[in-house]
């Protein structure tokens, strides 16, 4: 309707846990495929409507479990640490066309993906993040309007909002 595209924050996620050898392979690469595949074709459809904006920016939303990587995510994981691989790289692609691209690495956050956490692993891990408790989805949102509005000498970067639970 406007004829450009200011920002695009891609935020797909799914997560289905399990041990490698024990995942239904089907059920893995869905996983690749929705954190990945649907990022990838959202940022290629963008860029055209991207390069006429003011001060456009790209946000992939990821996860710190891609940069540290958790026991029994290996599907997500993989999925979000390629995020940031792409994130990174698209950035040096397209900034010479004045598009930043970062990434967010959230951790915990209460949303209905995490829901299903049992209360056992709940309280594991809010004993194990610093701040003690998951993060609410407005802090991330917060951070997600940071990088798209606010950080424009950032590209390339990756912001990690996980309240010290990779610390």
């Amino acid at each position: 309707h406007w004829g450009h595209l200011d920002s695009l924050v891609l935020n797909a996620g799914q997560w289905s846990g399990g041990r490698l050898v024990e995942t239904d392979p089907d059920a893995w690469w869905s996983v690749i495929e929705t954190n990945l595949r649907g990022t990838v074709a959202l940022a290629r459809a963008a860029l055209p409507h991207l390069a006429h904006g003011r001060s456009p920016s790209i946000v992939l939303v990821s996860s710190v479990v891609g940069l540290i990587g958790h026991a029994g995510d290996t599907a997500y994981a993989g999925a979000k640490s390629a995020m940031i691989g792409f994130g990174r790289s698209l950035a040096k692609e397209v900034a010479r066309d004045g598009i930043r691209v970062n990434v967010l690495a959230p951790g915990f956050v209460s949303t209905d993906m995490t829901d299903a956490v049992p209360d056992s692993a709940r309280r594991r891990i809010e004993r194990e993040t610093v701040l003690g408790r998951f993060g609410t989805v407005d802090e991330i949102a917060k951070a997600a309007v940071f990088l798209s509005e606010d950080a424009t000498f950032c590209t390339g970067s990756v912001l990690t909002v996980d309240g010290g639970w990779a610390l």
